[in-house]
């Protein structure tokens, strides 16, 4: 299995706009995490449907669970919006990302 690096990307407050609204930027993790793609399973695809299937991907990644859900986007080839975290009761996590599209 080949994996790739992996960033978490975690959003941290910059400051606050006029109005007194905070302004957050996304920052990435101090440490890389490996990981690397899923495929969908028949049974996913049938349960989910083809629009959720085209749209999201699965990543399995080695990084701790807790800074998976402290976490709201990833950056791999691309930048990624995660919408789901699983653990898997060992030392994989899986994590179903959608695409952000430029």
């Amino acid at each position: 299995m080949r994996y790739f690096p992996v960033r978490l990307l975690t959003e941290a407050k910059t400051g606050e706009d006029i109005l007194g609204n905070p302004v957050t930027e996304l920052q990435e993790t101090a440490q890389s995490y490996r990981g690397r793609f899923s495929e969908w399973t028949a049974d996913e695809i049938a349960l989910l449907g083809r629009d959720g299937t085209q749209s999201q991907r699965k990543l399995l990644t080695d990084a701790p669970l807790s800074v998976c859900k402290a976490a709201s986007g990833l950056r791999a080839d691309a930048d990624y919006t995660i919408k789901a975290v699983k653990d898997l009761h060992g030392r994989w996590r899986l994590l179903y990302v959608e695409r952000w599209r430029a």
